[in-house]
């Protein structure tokens, strides 16, 4: 039966709820089709994770015959091809629509503010950690919002005795796997909604929301979403105190003529729930290419991936022919009477019995 309400406009629980299922089913869809694995084995071979972690030589088979060599070109074509994108730096200027002075004066306002973030804010950090992650992932995300909770302390609220910041623009890189949209779009500028994931201290969040505080310390956290993330993890008894949260954005449109913020770490935890503060979709994302006819990214490595396990197949051939057959064995017909001290060195004289036959290299 088909809902005759718009998710998006029912009361926050409710539609944290639908949010959550359908995060859930678009985790579960992209391990279905193999994007999951595929951007996984991408993430793998830029970090060298071929046959081990180690970067050393392992060795497999049945009784450890085969050596195994990997001799990572992938990561090298990824840096360049992410250098040769980011090499040349942006200039951000703004341009006034209007030629009237106060537009202008507004202009000059603009690019000091511009230059402001560029320089002290880095932005260029986070585009560039953008590209990086569209050239290995396939899709680089950012995330620029307005945190009302930074910056310096100038004033404190009448009632309440809160402090108020002066607030300011943040930026966040998203993976992939930590931004969730609507997979029958068709491409990736359609999007109605997004719906995005962090990770934050729940303590901190705990002090920041006190009537949340017991239910957020309840909370899973990071540890226990190994399924739902690219993890590489040095020490599997680590615990972290860091719990998702989720945003949800939605911009105005005939069903939302106000659009829609919600934030939130479960059903029953609702932070934050009011029109949508900003004018469009706070969250960019940077591709070399879509998959046709989809929303997600492809980038051009995918198609190194099995070039990469070629050149590593074919480098520890080479290296187990050689560590068997590298360092030759000496035949010596039996009753030659040849001693193995003749053998050792070079430039030696070898006695034996002639008609025993010479000793000679296998």
């Amino acid at each position: 039966m088909t809902d005759s309400q718009y998710f998006a406009a029912k009361p926050a629980k409710d539609a944290a709820g639908v949010l959550l299922s359908k995060a859930n089913t678009w985790f579960q869809s992209l391990y279905t089709n193999g994007y999951f694995d595929k951007v996984k084995m991408s993430w793998m071979s830029y970090h060298g994770t071929y046959y081990d972690s180690s970067h050393a030589i392992s060795f497999g088979g049945e009784q450890g015959e085969l050596a195994q060599m990997a001799v990572n070109h992938y990561r090298n074509i990824a840096d360049l091809t992410a250098t040769m994108v980011t090499n040349t730096r942006i200039t951000y200027r703004a341009r006034a629509s209007n030629s009237d002075s106060r537009s202008i004066i507004q202009t000059d306002l603009a690019n000091g503010l511009l230059d402001y973030y560029v320089r002290q804010k880095r932005v260029e950090h986070y585009v560039h950690r953008a590209v990086k992650q569209a050239v290995v992932l396939a899709s680089g995300f950012i995330k620029m919002d307005w945190n009302a909770t930074t910056g310096e302390i100038f004033d404190y609220h009448p009632e309440t005795g809160a402090p108020i910041y002066e607030g300011d623009i943040e930026f966040t890189n998203l993976s992939p796997f930590d931004v969730v949209f609507d997979p029958s779009k068709e491409d990736s500028q359609s999007h109605d909604w997004v719906l995005c994931r962090t990770f934050k201290n729940k303590f901190d969040l705990a002090a920041k929301y006190p009537e949340y505080a017991d239910q957020i310390k309840e909370l899973s956290t990071k540890s226990d979403l190994m399924d739902y993330r690219i993890n590489f993890t040095f020490n599997t008894k680590d615990r972290t105190d860091d719990i998702p949260v989720y945003e949800y954005y939605h911009k105005r449109s005939e069903a939302l003529p106000d659009g829609r913020y919600i934030l939130f770490l479960s059903t029953d935890i609702i932070l934050i729930d009011m029109p949508m503060p900003y004018r469009r979709l706070p969250v960019f994302r940077i591709s070399p290419a879509e998959i046709m006819g989809t929303p997600f990214g492809y980038t051009p490595l995918f198609d190194l991936l099995p070039l990469q396990d070629a050149i590593n197949s074919l480098y520890s051939t080479v290296l187990t022919n050689q560590h068997a057959f590298g360092i030759q064995n000496i035949y010596v017909p039996r009753g030659a009477d040849v001693q193995l001290k003749a053998l050792e060195g070079g430039l030696n004289i070898i006695e034996g019995n002639s008609g025993a036959g010479k000793p000679e290299a296998m």
